[in-house]
Order: C-alpha cells, then sequence, then structure tokens
C-alpha cells in the first residue's frame, strides 16, 4: 500500500489509466507515449508524480491531438462510478470536485466549481493543471452520460496559456 504524504502532489493510476481506454484502437501509439514516459504500463493501483501526469496528457495532446485529449476527459466520465444520487447532469456537473478529490490529492493540485445558473446551464471552473481540452472533454462526457450534448463557451483566461484556471459556460 502507498503510504501518502500531504507535501506530495499525486494522480491517481486508476485515472491516468482513461487514456488507454481512449486511444486503445492505435496500440503503438500507447506504446510509444508509455515509453516516451519512462514506464511500461499506467498501474491502476499506483499513485503518480501529479506534475508527470499532467505533462503526460499534455503530450497526448501534443502528438496525438486535442481530440485525443477530449476523448480522454470523455473516457473518464463513461468509466467513472458514480454513488446513486447522481441522477442527471446538475449533480453530475456539482460532484465533479469530489470525483477529482478521489484521484488527485496533495497541495495546489486544484480544483474545480461548479454553478448551476439554470434547469440547463451552468458555470465551471477548473484549475488543475491539465489541458483544456480534457477539461472539455470531461465537460462534455457528463452531458453525453445523461444523453445532452454540451454547448460549451470558454470565458477569458485558459490554463493552456499559463492562467491560473479555465471557466466554462456551459448549456446543455
Amino acid at each position: 500500500m502507498t503510504e501518502m504524504t500531504m507535501d506530495k502532489q499525486e494522480y491517481n493510476g486508476a485515472a491516468l489509466n482513461s487514456f488507454i481506454l481512449a486511444l486503445g484502437h492505435s496500440e503503438a501509439i500507447i506504446n510509444k507515449l508509455l515509453s516516451d514516459a519512462g514506464v511500461d504500463q499506467i498501474d491502476p493501483e499506483r499513485w503518480y508524480d501529479f506534475g508527470w501526469a499532467s505533462a503526460l496528457y499534455f503530450k497526448i495532446e501534443a502528438e496525438v491531438g486535442r481530440g485525443a485529449i477530449m476523448e480522454v476527459g470523455k473516457k473518464m466520465v463513461e468509466t467513472a462510478e458514480f454513488p446513486p444520487n447522481i441522477d442527471g447532469i446538475q449533480t453530475l456537473l456539482m460532484s465533479l470536485d469530489h470525483a477529482y478529490r478521489l484521484n488527485a490529492r496533495g497541495p495546489n493540485v486544484g480544483k474545480i466549481s461548479c454553478t448551476i445558473d439554470d434547469d440547463h446551464s451552468a458555470m465551471l471552473e477548473f484549475s488543475p493543471k491539465f489541458p483544456c481540452a480534457l477539461h472539455i472533454g470531461i465537460i462534455e462526457g457528463s452531458c453525453s452520460r445523461y444523453g445532452a450534448r454540451a454547448l460549451i463557451e470558454h470565458a477569458d483566461g485558459c490554463i493552456d496559456n499559463g492562467d491560473p484556471a479555465c471557466t466554462y459556460y456551459v448549456s446543455w
């Protein structure tokens, strides 16, 4: 069992494994990404250095494309198990920070905040240092899980440009 140290930023291998599920159609790409990252596989039972995990997500976006990293975000939501009280888009979006906290630990790993505006819209702010496209994929996956298509407007400021967070206005 891995001992948690609160001064260390870590990311769960089970969540990191979502990129393998999203890119499962191309074993050669997966193997190259893993090799370039210095590993043979992602152990879903292990915690990885947060910076290493973040760099891997940015590398996927740079080498495979924005669409691929969006698929990783969607796959995260598709494969996640949610408690029974998560029964719709609003409750799912409101629970994203809790789900994120199950997979990221330590200081300054960011957070996800959600404000519901009305029955079909919300504002979300993501400060985890992952690609913007990954966040968008998570939002799209959250909506599609309940049969809706997300319309996402990105506010000013973007993590990809060095800003502290990305803010999204979402309608479904």
